[in-house]
């Protein structure tokens, strides 16, 4: 591969050619100059039968204290879990975040990791701020995206988890980042979902290379080529949203709420966009693509993990349904324009046993082994007296923190009496954290501290992990409130072992070629909440009525006579079953 490569690139430029073998000694003495110093620390050996992720449990319990190195290329320091807060907030001049993504995405070559303060602008300013309003788009994507990807399921239908929750993740993501109709164009799902597996695809092709060879061959292979085309196919998918929004904008026509039927997260990128570049769809491609990556990888990845660890323990499942319907009938809730009941958006934060188990699901099969992943720029003394040299990769060892009795929020002394060893799954773990006094408001999915590492901490804490948690939410309530899930065979509704995660690299990758098996539920199954409609003048007050959001596959709802009348007037067109 290597040598077609070299003889593509000459053949289609001499003088290119001649030109590279100039700049590739000048890159290979740079390279030598900036290389890492040698760094004079424990090495934990990776070898056949110790991967990164028993190397990094090995260090972590040999090594509690000192920094020890994974021999990686280049070599990863492994620092001890006390500096978590020395770290977190050293400015970007002392250790870079972004040196560490575009090392990790061969920036150079494939474009993805580069500087993108718009992106990251409108993610915390903007999309923060109207997290409420772009509930709605959420909640209202998820019943569509479910019952297209599923099908009717009227029986126990086998699904091939990974890849279906792929597709509803893109949906409800394009819904808040471009808006419909663009959202559910199969063109534009097939292009950022393509887009999201070539980024990892490019990334791993140049690193079969040495680093001063990347930047000449890069550009010449074919998953290199192939991120190319996604990423202008989403560019010419783009253009007519991106000529609307600039018209409009000429015009002087703008709104401050979202409106996802607007392209309105377009119009938060190109706020921050500066002059030259904000007519360019390539450009705007690059922000969405890049931010639809991010977005569709870590969220599928999420909920996959936590529906592999449902139907592995459906022991859960009547308690997570009854604290939606506690939820519903102390809060009330609201109807959307096809006539179904939704969780109020103030309900979220009382799902408290749900966000648990999400974050238990999280805690023991992470999007990743290590975090806070780092580039130092200078020399860094820490507390402990070690120096690490500049250019030096670092990390923290997240799932062994995670996983280990000597961490604080996992230690007996921290637990309450019905306290779970962390090396074992409990889905209530941290809703009976929450139950202790003081602790309230700790522990929560999208908490980041030093024990709580999957999004990092400090001043590169993940900025989207609002949005995901409620993306993730949305999904999960979805499913629990209307749908059921076992795995493969489980007649008995056993549970039993979940589908195996494997490591790839520093990456927790669930399992991609898993099946479950899903049902939609019966009227008389679902999350159902009960109303009593206002009395009727000259009529006998009527019985508590169920009201269930079930939806048949050819999208008629089904739904009881005793419909509030409040509700029918949203269905004039329902047939009542």
């Amino acid at each position: 591969m290597f040598v077609s490569a070299l003889q593509d690139f000459a053949a289609e430029s001499p003088a290119a050619a001649s030109l590279a073998v100039v700049l590739l000694v000048a890159s290979l003495l740079y390279y030598l100059v900036r290389r890492p110093q040698r760094l004079n620390f424990p090495v934990v050996e990776l070898g056949d039968d110790l991967g990164f992720d028993r190397a990094l449990d090995e260090g972590f319990s040999k090594y509690p204290d000192t920094p020890f190195v994974l021999p990686t290329t280049p070599p990863q320091l492994i620092l001890p879990h006390a500096c978590v807060n020395e770290v977190k907030s050293l400015p970007e001049n002392k250790v870079s975040f972004m040196k560490e993504v575009q090392h990790m995405f061969t920036c150079k070559v494939t474009g993805i990791g580069g500087e993108s303060h718009e992106i990251l602008s409108a993610v915390k300013i903007d999309l923060t701020r109207h997290l409420a309003s772009v509930l709605d788009g959420l909640q209202d994507e998820t019943r569509y995206a479910i019952n297209s990807e599923f099908g009717p399921c009227e029986d126990w239908t086998p699904q091939p988890v990974y890849f279906k929750l792929t597709r509803i993740v893109a949906l409800l993501s394009g819904r808040v980042f471009v808006g419909r109709p663009l959202s559910r164009d199969e063109a534009w799902l097939k292009a950022t979902i393509n887009y999201t597996w070539a980024c990892i695809q490019a990334s791993d092709a140049c690193k079969r290379y040495s680093p001063y060879l990347r930047n000449f061959i890069g550009p010449y292979l074919k998953e290199v080529k192939n991120l190319k085309k996604h990423r202008q196919d989403g560019a010419d998918l783009l253009q007519p949203l991106l000529d609307d929004l600039l018209q409009k904008e000429s015009e002087k026509i703008g709104q401050d709420g979202f409106d996802d039927e607007q392209g309105t997260f377009c119009s938060w990128v190109l706020k921050y966009t500066n002059e030259k570049e904000r007519a360019s769809a390539l450009n705007l491609a690059n922000a969405q693509m890049s931010l639809s990556f991010a977005a569709i990888h870590t969220s599928s990845m999420a909920l996959s993990q936590v529906v592999y660890d449902l139907a592995a323990r459906p022991e859960y499942i009547k308690g997570l349904r009854e604290e939606i319907k506690e939820v519903l009938t102390e809060d009330g809730y609201d109807i959307d324009g096809e006539g179904f009941t939704k969780l109020k958006k103030s309900s979220y934060t009382k799902l408290r046993k749900l966000d648990s188990f999400l974050k238990e699901s999280q805690r023991l099969s992470p999007p990743g082994i290590t975090s806070m992943q780092r580039v130092t720029t200078a020399p860094v003394t820490l507390s402990t007296g070690h120096t690490i040299p500049a250019n030096t990769r670092f990390a923290f060892a997240s799932q062994a923190i995670h996983r280990s009795p000597r961490t604080t929020t996992f230690s007996p002394e921290y637990n309450p009496a019905s306290y779970a060893p962390p090396s074992v799954f409990d889905g209530l773990r941290f809703y009976k954290l929450r139950e202790m006094p003081g602790k309230e408001n700790r522990h929560q999915f999208v908490t980041t501290a030093p024990d709580s590492l999957s999004f990092g901490h400090g001043i590169h804490a993940c900025p989207g992990r609002f949005f995901a948690s409620n993306e993730i939410k949305v999904v999960l309530i979805e499913l629990l409130r209307n749908w059921d899930v076992r795995l493969k065979g489980d007649t008995k509704r056993m549970g039993g072992d979940r589908p195996p995660s494997f490591i790839k690299g520093n990456s927790c990758v669930p399992n991609m070629e898993a099946v479950l098996e899903f049902r939609k539920l019966g009227v008389e199954e679902c999350v159902c909440i009960y109303m009593r409609p206002p009395p009727i003048p000259a009529q006998a007050p009527r019985a508590a009525s169920p009201i269930c959001d079930q939806r048949g596959f050819n999208g008629i709802p089904h739904v009881s006579n005793n419909l509030h009348p409040k509700v029918r007037r949203a269905m004039p067109d329902t047939k009542i079953k």
